[in-house]
């Protein structure tokens, strides 16, 4: 006596339909996690896209003002020499002395100028 199994249409019909059950059920289970997922890891990108737009950002405001400060240098180092050349002409103006101060002046005014250029 042996056991027989049988498959009639009714059998094989409810074991496809069970195959494609489980298949549809872990396909949306797939789609479902990878969701979650790409949902969960939404806000971590926003912010890294933030945070490097922002760092490009920094280090374009740090180059101009690296830029800036050394105009105002310059324009420091030019102000500094008119201001010692106006001092050595005053002196000279008001004693008639001071002529190596005038010469001293006229040189860093020069040199100012030249450099700057």
């Amino acid at each position: 006596m042996g056991s027989e199994t049988a498959f009639d249409p009714g059998t094989i019909w409810t074991v496809l339909l069970a195959v494609a059950s489980a298949v549809v059920l872990l396909s949306n289970a797939a789609k479902a996690i990878a969701g979650a997922v790409q949902t969960a890891r939404a806000p971590n990108k926003a912010q890294d896209d933030r945070i490097s737009a922002l760092e490009e950002w920094r280090k374009d405001v740090d180059n101009k003002l690296r830029s800036d400060k050394l105009q105002l240098d310059e324009i420091h180092d030019g102000l500094r020499a008119s201001y010692q050349a106006q001092l050595a002409l005053l002196d000279h103006g008001i004693d008639g002395n001071n002529i190596k101060q005038m010469q001293d002046a006229k040189e860093a005014l020069q040199q100012h100028l030249i450099n700057k250029h």
